[in-house]
Parts: C-alpha cells; sequence; structure tokens
C-alpha cells in the first residue's frame, strides 16, 4: 500500500522525498539532542549529520524551535504507539490502565534516548520552547499520546472501579490522566537519585507504588489493583 495524503490518493513522488528528507532531518535532531544534549542542538549541527547544507535544511525547519518541537513530537509518538499497543480495549478500565503503566515503565527503561528527551522538556526549569506555536505542538502531542490512559480513567469511574471526580466535565479524565503520568515519570526519574542510596530509593518499586496510590486515593480497592497492577518489585 502507498503512501497516502487523503483517502484514496497516493503521495506524489515529490512528495515522498519531502517526507523521506524530513525523516532524516529528524532522524540527525535526535542523534544530536541524544548524544550531546538539548542544549545543543542547532541547525548547523543537524544540517552536517543529515548532510545538508544550513540553507537547504531551512526550508524544513526554520529555526531551532522548530527543530527541538520535531525531536519532542517524533519521541512522543514513539510513546504513543507503545501505550495505544498496550492498551487492551477489550480488558476491564483498571486493567487497561496497569498495562498503560507498565507500557510506559518499558518505555523509561529500555529507551533511555526516548525517556531521557521527554525529561529534559518536562524537567528543565528553563522554557525550551519560548515560540508558543511550537510548545503548542508539543502540548498537544503529549495530550494525545495520554488520551488512551484518560478513556481508560474514564470507563474505570464509569464502570465504579474508581469514584468519579467531584467536578468532572470534558477535561477531568485528561486532567486525571496527566497527574498519573506525572507522578509516575517524576518517580523512575529517581533513578538518577538511587546511586547514591541504593538502599533507600528502589525506584521501579516507588514508581509503582506511586502509581497504586494514587489510583487508591481515587477509590480503587487494594484487590482490584493487586490484579491489574500488582507491585511487580517485592520489599
Amino acid at each position: 500500500m502507498g503512501y497516502t495524503e487523503t483517502a484514496g490518493r497516493k503521495k506524489s513522488p515529490r512528495a515522498r522525498r519531502r517526507a523521506a528528507n524530513l525523516e532524516r532531518i529528524v532522524d540527525a535532531a535526535v542523534r544530536v539532542s541524544v548524544e550531546e544534549g538539548v542544549d545543543e542542538l542547532s541547525i548547523k549541527k543537524v544540517a552536517e549529520l543529515a548532510d545538508y547544507t544550513p540553507g537547504a535544511l531551512y526550508r524544513y525547519f526554520d529555526s531551532k524551535d522548530a527543530l527541538l518541537a520535531a525531536v519532542a513530537e517524533r519521541v512522543i509518538g514513539e510513546l504513543q504507539q507503545r501505550i495505544a499497543e498496550a492498551d487492551d480495549v477489550g480488558a476491564s478500565a483498571l486493567a487497561r490502565i496497569g498495562a498503560q503503566v507498565r507500557a510506559y515503565h518499558a518505555f523509561a527503561t529500555g529507551d533511555d534516548h526516548g525517556f531521557q528527551i521527554i525529561a529534559v522538556m518536562i524537567g528543565d526549569p528553563r522554557v525550551l520552547l519560548p515560540d508558543n506555536a511550537e510548545a503548542a505542538k508539543v502540548m498537544h502531542a503529549m495530550i494525545g499520546a495520554l488520551s488512551p490512559l484518560a478513556v481508560a480513567l474514564e470507563a474505570a469511574a464509569r464502570e465504579g472501579a474508581i469514584e468519579s471526580t467531584p467536578v468532572g466535565g470534558p477535561d477531568a479524565a485528561a486532567e486525571r490522566a496527566m497527574l498519573l503520568f506525572s507522578a509516575f515519570h517524576g518517580a523512575l526519574q529517581l533513578r538518577k537519585q538511587a546511586r547514591m542510596a541504593p538502599d533507600l530509593i528502589h525506584t521501579d518499586r516507588i514508581a509503582f507504588e506511586t502509581a497504586r496510590l494514587i489510583l487508591r486515593g481515587w477509590g480503587a480497592s487494594r484487590e482490584a489493583l493487586d490484579a491489574s497492577l500488582p507491585q511487580p518489585f517485592p520489599r
């Protein structure tokens, strides 16, 4: 099956070449970001790595902000695919939530590059994307990646597995998804500190316990969590 721009229409050879060039450029940008850090990302470095002139690369990305946003969207897209693949819509809502939490754990521990970039984008106190339009693209991508979690949380409330939000509304489940993700992600970032206190900081156990405590706070029973999100790292 060929590439499509719209249903039933193949991309032109020119469009396919452009898409391939964009892929190569973003590959190079991700490599620079991972190997040297996002602070070192630049049009010049990416152009050299992708075998472009800076002037030619500007036809695809007109600023470092646009390039960094593309890197973030690439990584978030990979995360979104993992979460979507883990989401078994035929299972109970809590089981779906548990599967997605485990998928993010696998992403964080098995693909340090992607987790590293997301961690910098979230955790760096500086505004890394001052261009609001580019920052909005990244936020939109993250909300999209977490949408299966929001759907599962909303279903869990309907099933009575967790309590409904006091206020409710269309953004209640999305806010819960962001809260659960932020807490789990933050706990996983303790891995850097764990080497200094290995007897105290068991990163993975803390991360999963954090997720369980949040769901318990929303009304999930211990028995249901033991079935859907067991603590995989015994004390």
